[in-house]
């Protein structure tokens, strides 16, 4: 009964990504500007820049600064130029200046597609951090500006809601230049936001290998892999675990999100590593995701973790075995730090089935240990049975616990559409109605 689903996110906006000083490799040559002399001059300056770039993959500097100033000299709105008088000062150690060259370079090309990076990159050059501007600048200028304009394309056919032309462009930048990310990313988003999970991999993993350090890739390849891997009843664990590694990455890359961290605490449940499932869970709620999901799934991992513990109570020892003590403590902690999260869970969905069906199942579990004095206080929380305890005593408590078992389980049949879980749910009431029978 236990499904554990992710909480996606679609988000269409790029992170900050870091970036290696290469050379600007221009694929493709701009329009010479027209002369304002009454006989256009030659593209000599597209040459100087050609040679600039070849001095500086040499790592002859000054030389390759001299061809782009001939460039610069010859046609001074050639952005190309620029690029690679940035690249130059870059390799120099002159962070300022390169980033001087890289804003003159974006202001000729003006890219729409680019903005965002634009924008953060004058936001960081303002406040002098010129290697985080240096990286937004550069995930704008190594793009080739016709596959920039066909993903603008693409994102205003989105936004009026024409998926086949939007599909059609992001295409067609890809086609123009095969290096550039964000087209593959977004049409992974498309199909993964038509429930096509399995069609969105191969677009996601693209974008993650000509990108790898944008931890929102990794992010959203890891979320297709769950999604795909528990689709069906049996879960195909080789690509739960890969999804895993895709979180584990754009959690090392710096992501932290709370999505991230309830993708990957889930992950971590199918896995079997239930700490840090705990873990990830729990900073999950603690960074503000509070759902019904977050609270079930953490419900999940507790449970579980305390399933590990093979121990149940005869009824009759007085448990004077410090390790027989301490496994039925273990045990008892666990699964009823399970009951809390369910509990909490229901209480943000009062009518989420699933719920209902497991926390029967953690209180029969509860039932088979012993009641410990650590425990009691948490029993006596509840003031319907305050009472009971005090006049029975702990022997109530197995009582108790049948008792709520048999009411959450009934809960569950009213709320459910799945006969086969109902049926099956029917006869666990009706054995445990036996067992409280005897008790009474």
């Amino acid at each position: 009964m236990k499904k554990h689903r992710l909480i996606s996110i679609l988000v269409f906006a790029a992170l900050v990504s870091s970036i290696s000083p290469a050379t600007a490799q221009l694929r493709r040559e701009a329009e010479p500007e027209s002369s304002a002399t009454p006989m256009q001059l030659p593209r000599f300056y597209a040459r100087h820049v050609e040679e600039g770039n070849k001095l500086l993959v040499e790592n002859q500097i000054q030389g390759a600064i001299d061809e782009f100033f001939a460039a610069k000299t010859i046609n001074p709105d050639y952005y190309p130029t620029y690029i690679g008088l940035g690249n130059a000062y870059r390799k120099m150690g002159q962070l300022d200046r390169a980033v001087e060259n890289y804003q003159i370079a974006v202001r000729l090309l003006n890219p729409s597609y680019g903005s965002d990076h634009v924008l953060r990159g004058d936001y960081f050059a303002e406040r002098r951090q010129f290697q985080q501007a240096l990286n937004d600048y550069w995930d704008v200028l190594r793009i080739d500006p016709q596959a920039g304009r066909q993903y603008t394309l693409a994102m205003r056919h989105l936004r009026f809601q024409d998926d086949k032309k939007a599909v059609k462009a992001f295409e067609a930048a890809i086609v123009i230049d095969e290096d550039y990310a964000d087209p593959h990313f977004q049409l992974g988003n498309l199909y993964f936001r038509d429930n096509k999970a399995k069609k969105a991999i191969d677009p996601y993993k693209s974008a993650v290998k000509l990108d790898p350090g944008n931890p929102l890739y990794h992010f959203a390849l890891g979320t297709a892999l769950y999604k795909e891997a528990t689709r069906k009843a049996k879960s195909d664990m080789r690509m739960v675990d890969d999804a895993k590694l895709e979180f584990e990455q754009a959690l090392r890359l710096g992501m932290q999100l709370p999505r991230l961290h309830f993708n990957l605490g889930t992950s971590y449940i199918l896995t079997e590593n239930y700490d840090q499932a705990i873990s990830h869970l729990k900073e999950a709620i603690n960074r503000g995701l509070t759902d019904e999901e977050a609270y079930y799934n953490l419900g999940n991992a507790f449970f579980r973790k305390g399933m590990t513990i093979d121990f149940k109570w005869d009824g009759y020892a007085n448990l004077t075995d410090l390790s027989k003590r301490k496994k039925n403590d273990d045990k008892f902690r666990n699964i009823l730090n399970a009951v809390k999260a369910y509990q909490i869970s229901i209480h943000k969905k009062e009518d989420y089935a699933p719920v209902y069906y497991d926390l029967g199942v953690a209180f029969y579990r509860l039932s088979e240990l012993k009641l410990s004095p650590e425990f009691i206080p948490a029993m006596l929380e509840d003031v319907s049975t305050q009472k009971d305890y005090a006049t029975r005593g702990v022997k109530f408590f197995r009582i108790d616990m049948l008792t709520r078992a048999i009411s959450d389980f009934k809960r569950f049949q009213s709320l459910t559409n799945n006969s086969k879980a109902s049926a099956n749910a029917s006869k666990i009431v009706a054995d445990l109605q036996g067992q409280l029978k005897d008790l009474q």
